[in-house]
């Protein structure tokens, strides 16, 4: 009687069918190379498989694959997550009313400079208007 055995190293069962050409063409360089023979080459099955284990090895991977996922949520995850995200919408809004503050009132220095800017350009046109005409 001939059984799956999963634990070998280097089982059929084990490679990934989109790496197995290529898995194939690197361990027939390293046989060509070393000239093992066949019965040390590490990823020859040593185990003969019988197509009743297989078949039944892939039923047990198809039951598994179709039975899904089962999620349980607790209160107090739910109670944990609301007051962590509330906390966080809290100091996050803070600093957006702090930020808006700030740049409320870099406005308004702005704007002061901006009209002490033109009152004292004012007052030196005065004082400009007679060389300017002397100038033309």
């Amino acid at each position: 009687m001939h059984r799956v055995n999963t634990d070998i190293p280097g089982a059929l069962e084990l490679v990934h069918p989109n790496k197995f050409l290529a898995s194939m063409l690197l361990c027939l360089l390293i046989l060509l190379l070393d000239l093992r023979p066949v019965e040390e080459f590490r990823h020859t099955p040593l185990i003969p498989i019988s197509e009743k284990d297989l078949l039944q090895h892939k039923q047990k991977i198809d039951e598994r694959n179709r039975k899904g996922y089962y999620v349980e949520i607790k209160k107090d995850t739910i109670y944990f997550y609301t007051i962590a995200l509330l906390s966080l919408g809290t100091v996050f809004y803070t600093f957006l009313m702090v930020n808006e503050k700030q740049m409320r009132i870099r406005s308004e220095l702005e704007h002061t400079k901006m009209l002490r800017g033109k009152s004292s350009a004012g007052r030196k046109g005065a004082n400009i208007l007679p060389e300017r005409e002397a100038n033309n």
